[in-house]
């Protein structure tokens, strides 16, 4: 049963929403997910009571216990490292998370390989999981003040770059003048990305 939740105090992010429908389609976003390990709940909250930037004003709920979570317990350096979903800093329950397709088509095509070290390694991933937050709680939230947007967007620019070069390995379209054309395309849509994200993420609306 899906749960309900205020509507006069939150705005619900779930699909068909456009920002998580991007990232389940997003065919580059599966390197996200497979090798950096992030992953995005299926359910946020935004709340629309509080005059705080959006960044500052996400939370994500757990089914199992009904806790809201800040949505920045999954920032900065706890980013990273959740191939197998989120895990409820208050009750250690599993919070579902969007698998992008392009994710799930590598994964039922290795499917041979993964399966005989998924039970174990799930098991180690979980321990860490539960340890993870008080990193993160101990360190400080983040903020849109001291979010460095400007590494955001080479980091982008670096995984646009990196998958793109990938794709043309063995044809006939690498050259230096175009590596070089390539990497400029790159640069400018890793700093428009993050040009963009703190334009939205700074929004008070």
């Amino acid at each position: 049963m899906k749960k309900k939740f205020d509507q006069e105090k939150y705005k619900v992010w779930a699909l068909p929403n456009w920002m998580l429908l991007h990232w389940v389609i997003n065919p580059g976003l599966a390197f996200n997910e497979l090798v950096l390990g992030q992953r995005v709940p299926k359910v946020t909250l935004i709340d629309k009571t509080i005059d705080a930037p959006l960044l500052e004003r996400q939370f994500v709920p757990c089914p199992e216990c009904g806790a809201l979570n800040d949505g920045r317990l999954w920032s900065k350096s706890n980013s990273f490292g959740h191939w197998f979903g989120y895990v409820c800093p208050e009750c250690n329950g599993r919070i579902p998370c969007l698998w992008n397709f392009t994710s799930l088509i590598i994964l039922g095509l290795t499917f041979p390989i993964w399966i005989w070290f998924k039970k174990s390694l799930e098991e180690k991933w979980y321990q860490r999981e539960k340890t993870r937050f008080a990193e993160v709680i101990q360190s400080g939230f983040e903020t849109v003040k001291d979010t460095k947007w400007y590494m955001m967007g080479i980091r982008t620019s670096l995984i646009m770059f990196i998958l793109m070069l990938f794709s043309r390995v063995g044809s006939d379209q690498v050259s230096f003048s175009g590596l070089v054309i390539l990497a400029i395309a790159c640069a400018f849509g890793g700093l428009a990305f993050g040009l963009f994200m703190k334009t939205f993420l700074s929004s008070r609306k």
